[in-house]
């Protein structure tokens, strides 16, 4: 966050947007609106209305903002003498403490999130191996529920951008 000059550590809800992956319309237009408490901007810019109006250029105190950021799950921790063990994605999940469907569902809905298996290879196949450190970056990386959230997820190291 890069802060206007003389304003503090105060943002736009345009920059704030960005960074938890709302779109600018839906937080400038609808949560001031129809979210309970939303916070009222810090200070006021020229062409701001009492409707929202001005393109989300009002200031606000990002601390106020912070209820309103989009939760994604409690990060897993493993022990580090794990993180360059190689496991199936059923053993990840055990290592975890998760259901092993939990984790096994991400290669039928998600499959581009999983890294590249111990070996290289980019596809999932039976029993394929991946590193626990590279299944823990996607794991602690997944954004939750809701609709968007594939707009929250970040970008993996093994993810090459699309032209």
């Amino acid at each position: 966050m890069e802060p206007d000059k003389g304003t503090g550590d105060l943002i736009t809800l345009k920059a704030w947007a960005e960074q938890c992956g709302y779109s600018h319309s839906y937080v400038v237009q609808v949560m001031p609106r129809y979210y309970p408490g939303f916070p009222a901007p810090e200070q006021t810019r020229r062409g701001a209305t009492a409707n929202g109006g001005g393109g989300g250029s009002n200031l606000y105190d990002p601390v106020k903002l912070e209820p309103f950021r989009p939760r994604g799950p409690d990060p897993v921790e493993v022990a580090e003498e794990h993180l360059n063990k190689q496991v199936t994605l059923g053993g990840f999940a055990r290592l975890i403490g998760v259901n092993d469907r939990s984790v096994t569902q991400i290669k039928d809905q998600r499959p581009d999130t999983l890294p590249p298996t111990a070996g290289g290879s980019r596809h999932w196949y039976p029993r394929a191996r991946y590193f626990v450190r590279d299944l823990l970056l996607m794991w602690n990386s997944r954004p939750g529920h809701g609709s968007g959230s594939d707009k929250r997820r970040p970008v993996m190291p093994w993810h090459t951008p699309t032209p």
